[in-house]
């Protein structure tokens, strides 16, 4: 097999062609675009790696389409890189989608990197694969912790699953502080994350292995929902490459999959979950302190190392007072500050704390209760954005509409 990888990167060349593939490579090495268009009229190519940072983003663009044309069926793969404004990043992102190119997200570490690339060209892996599934990833992640933003998150899933006839996923990657087992009642009987580890490590976790592993709370049938880590002294020792099998594999085993992440961006569920997120969503509350210095410090600033602009999150907020007190901030000073889009919000309720203390959480979202109405009005927006298909609500005639319809048989 003959591969082709354009990067002027030494370090990353080495730590791509010294990992050990499944069959033997010919490597050949160009440091720009018009010695890697030479090489190609001397010998075929079976996969071609590509570095965004050999070409500017119109160049690289033309490039492209170029090779489409010339290599039908040839395996590509793009580089993207966080040396661009994160308005550019998602310019990349977005060619790539179009092209149906294979990428490789920017903001990776060389080593995830050349783990990346063994995965796509020994056929196990690779952005291929997240792509070719249909399922989508929807990513909470609160501005600040212990703001309410399992509650939101998980409400959303259940109500994308009361609504939807498709199968929905939730899964806690909150590695240090999950909370939902116990939400729910499910001390005892739930799997954990941990549990998978070995598996994520060896990256053989199946979409049926980890239906298979999921709970399925009572009263929302279609839901899976996938508990936490329990060791939270072993949280750092999540890999990228461990965190993004997971989520692929989530979005083969459904169609949708609601990510719960901490607010912290200190470990790589955080990073590669919102990083391989269809749609991030940014958990805020009506404190100065939360909707102004956190998002600030943390979706704008670190954010933006890893290639996340602000402007691709959506907002919803939540411990939000209907009559917000005069020296009270609002949901329009939380928008004008934050930029962004509000997809909805959530009340504070009294009783949320003893519910979930006393692992009734599904209380809170049952028809009659406020929070009902809340989070249904933010789960018929993905519903809606995503086109997916709502269950057909089949209720027994009443009397009346059984003696009409008696009449006009009748007639």
């Amino acid at each position: 097999m003959n591969i082709g990888l354009v990067s002027t990167d030494q370090r990353l060349i080495d730590e791509i062609i010294n990992v050990v593939y499944r069959k033997p490579l010919n490597w050949v090495i160009a440091s720009t675009a018009v010695e890697f268009t030479c090489k190609l009229k001397e010998q075929p190519f079976s996969h071609m790696i590509i570095s965004d940072r050999v070409l500017d983003y119109g160049d690289l663009e033309e490039f492209m389409e170029e090779l489409l044309k010339q290599q039908a069926g040839v395996n590509i793969i793009v580089l993207l890189s966080n040396y661009h404004d994160a308005s550019i990043n998602e310019k990349y992102v977005k060619m790539c989608k179009l092209m149906k190119l294979d990428f490789i997200q920017p903001g990776r570490s060389t080593a995830v990197i050349a783990d990346d690339i063994r995965s796509w060209v020994d056929g196990s892996g690779g952005d291929q694969e997240s792509r070719q599934s249909s399922g989508k990833v929807l990513t909470f992640i609160g501005s600040t912790p212990n703001i309410g933003t399992t509650l939101a998150s998980f409400g959303v899933a259940y109500s994308l699953a009361l609504e939807t006839s498709k199968k929905v996923g939730y899964i806690c990657l909150n590695l240090k502080s999950s909370k939902l087992h116990r939400y729910l009642g499910r001390e005892e009987h739930g799997f954990t994350l941990d549990g998978l580890r070995a598996e994520l490590k060896a990256q053989s976790l199946t979409a049926d292995r980890l239906i298979q592993v999921c709970d399925k709370p009572k009263g929302a049938q279609g839901l899976y929902v996938l508990y936490g880590n329990m060791l939270r002294e072993q949280a750092e020792f999540f890999a990228p490459a461990e965190i993004v099998h997971l989520l692929r594999v989530a979005r083969s085993a459904f169609d949708v999959c609601v990510i719960e992440v901490s607010a912290y961006w200190d470990n790589a569920a955080t990073v590669c979950g919102l990083l391989e997120a269809d749609s991030k969503i940014v958990v805020t509350t009506a404190d100065i302190a939360h909707f102004q210095e956190d998002f600030s410090k943390w979706i704008r600033q670190v954010g933006s190392v890893f290639g996340l602009q602000s402007d691709s999150f959506e907002l919803l907020a939540v411990q939000t007072d209907h009559y917000a007190k005069h020296s009270e901030f609002t949901i329009k000073d939380i928008r004008k500050e934050t930029q962004l889009h509000l997809i909805g919000q959530v009340s504070r309720h009294t009783d949320a704390l003893s519910r979930c203390n006393q692992g009734k959480l599904l209380e809170m979202f049952a028809l009659g209760h406020p929070m009902h109405e809340e989070v249904k009005a933010v789960a018929c927006k993905f519903i809606d954005y995503y086109k997916l298909p709502r269950k057909v609500s089949i209720r027994p005639a009443t009397w009346l509409q059984k003696m009409v319809a008696g009449r006009r048989a009748a007639t």
